[in-house]
């Protein structure tokens, strides 16, 4: 799965417009809270297969930091 591709399901999973996830961009300038990282952790089972643990997550601090584990 493409970077672009996983930004659009990112941004569908955080209800944001995919120009505003840059992998750069501070989580907590997009409003990273816990029904975000929910999101996050339902997004990444449903559609990558892959498992985020709450505690991994919530050392997330970039947009790079999701990207990087749903590789």
């Amino acid at each position: 799965m493409t970077q672009e591709e996983k930004l659009e399901a990112l941004a569908d999973a955080l209800d944001r417009d995919i120009g505003e996830l840059k992998p750069e961009v501070n989580l907590d300038s997009i409003g990273w809270d816990s029904m975000a990282m929910l999101s996050v952790i339902a997004m990444a089972k449903t559609r990558f297969g892959k498992k985020i643990a709450g505690a991994q997550i919530r050392e997330f601090t970039t947009v790079q930091d999701i990207l990087s584990a749903l590789e």
